[in-house]
């Protein structure tokens, strides 16, 4: 299994402490994406010249000058002496693969830090890209009385092998309209749709733009298929700009530029209208 980070989450990622493994490589390309380093699927490097005065001196392969890092030179690296050497803070290499057996071990030696409902959650990325090791993963969890939780887009021909082999199933829903979708993420999501409306149980889980999904007609449609699918839980979310560092980081372009997050209290009269039609509905940001 290949993850770009591991870290700790409270009630965000599913109930409870939690320790998440962020799996890499990803099939959509959300404009919006606070984790760009998550996207491809190949160890990456992140580079932050103001950290460090002397990135160059770092790189022994004349990658780094006035400032700038050649990218087309550092993926030839091999050494990765800048981390592994030096640790120059100025970079951050992403991208590590972990055995079935260190990751039991890894959560083993935390679960104390779990309290009694928290567990282990697999999220992106997309973690369904590495279904084998993830199911696997999740098996040898379970058997153990982990709790687990996967975070996914509900984008895999394979969605229906996730049922049952985890504890909570969160799956994301950013448009309804297959050309927005297209214009959001890059990808169809007819697909995408059919999974979420497979009656798997699962939470789902709304990313809200004001300039894209959150348009009255759009917003309309996503209403309808909630209530249609009736998913067991409802989570809004509203665009953030967390990951902009990382772009210029990564040397990409941020694509949200001209994107804004809904009004709170728009968000809200969302969720209640969801509330009113039966479903269980919360803002989490």
């Amino acid at each position: 299994m290949r993850i770009f980070a591991r870290g700790w989450s409270d009630g965000f990622d599913g109930p409870g402490r939690r320790l998440v493994y962020y799996l890499k490589g990803c099939n959509l390309r959300c404009h919006w994406c606070g984790n760009p380093e998550s996207i491809a699927a190949v160890p990456e490097m992140l580079f932050y010249p103001r950290k460090s005065a002397f990135a160059s001196e770092s790189c022994p392969h004349g990658a780094v000058r006035d400032g700038l890092l050649d990218r087309h030179a550092c993926a030839r690296c091999m050494d990765h002496a800048c981390v592994e050497r030096w640790r120059d803070p100025a970079f951050e290499l992403v991208g590590e693969e972990i055995t079935l057996s260190n990751l039991l071990a890894q959560v083993e030696e935390r679960r104390p830090f779990f309290g009694e409902d928290g567990g282990v959650t697999f999220s992106g990325g997309e973690p369904t890209l590495q279904m084998d090791a993830l199911l696997a993963a999740a098996d040898a969890l379970r058997e153990r009385g982990v709790h687990v939780a996967i975070e996914t887009n509900a984008s895999s021909p394979r969605f229906h092998e996730l049922a049952g082999r985890s504890d909570l199933l969160i799956c994301d829903l950013k448009a309804i309209s297959g050309d927005l979708h297209a214009r959001m993420t890059g990808a169809d999501n007819r697909l995408i749709l059919a999974n979420l409306a497979s009656g798997i149980a699962m939470t789902v889980r709304v990313p809200l733009i004001r300039e894209l999904n959150f348009v009255p007609e759009e917003r309309e449609k996503i209403h309808r298929f909630l209530v249609e699918t009736r998913p067991e839980r409802v989570g809004l979310l509203l665009l953030h700009r967390l990951g902009r560092p990382k772009y210029e980081a990564l040397g990409m372009a941020w694509g949200a530029e001209n994107l804004t997050p809904p009004d709170r209290d728009d968000v809200e009269a969302f969720r209640l209208a969801l509330e009113r039609d039966g479903l269980a509905a919360e803002m989490l940001n």
